[in-house]
């Protein structure tokens, strides 16, 4: 089966951190296929544990990106049961006094995410782990960098007309 990025969301209330990741993926890669599940670590947390099982059996590679708020458990879950990587993106929350980073941040020995808190920037290090195993993605990843290089030298360039 075909390479993926699989979005686990702690629950509904995640719903604007993943239509970020998904959105990026549409825009920029519409060639990487995704799936977006709802699954909260600490209420659903052996349906976590055979969805994972079941990606790890069905996939040839994969990457996961956990977007879950207050205590992130999801993503260590998933790292601790799978041999994808896997990609915190927690939801903050300023009443918490961003408290609930530290649950994204420290990890238990052996069980290894990273973490990154912008949704699309999380996007992007998916592709480039999938990109590893694909050249086509590989090539398509470089296009995108180009581009973005292109567009900032044009800007470049204006403003340094502008202020002439």
């Amino acid at each position: 089966m075909q390479s993926a990025v699989i979005i686990f969301m702690g629950s509904e209330k995640d719903r604007s951190t993943a239509k970020k990741i998904t959105s990026f993926l549409r825009k920029n890669f519409p060639s990487v296929r995704f799936e977006v599940r709802a699954l909260s670590a600490h209420k659903l947390a052996a349906e976590v544990l055979d969805a994972v099982k079941e990606y790890g059996e069905s996939r040839k590679n994969a990457v996961f990106i956990a977007v879950a708020g207050r205590s992130n458990s999801l993503g260590p879950v998933i790292a601790g049961h799978s041999s994808f990587p896997v990609i915190n993106c927690p939801v903050l929350s300023e009443k918490f006094d961003f408290a609930d980073l530290l649950s994204s941040l420290r990890m238990p020995g052996s069980v290894a995410c990273c973490t990154i808190l912008e949704p699309e920037n999380a996007a992007l290090h998916a592709v480039k782990i999938l990109a590893l195993a694909d050249a086509e993605l590989k090539k398509k990843l470089a296009e995108y960098f180009s581009s973005l290089k292109g567009e900032l030298r044009e800007k470049d360039f204006s403003l340094k007309e502008e202020f002439r």
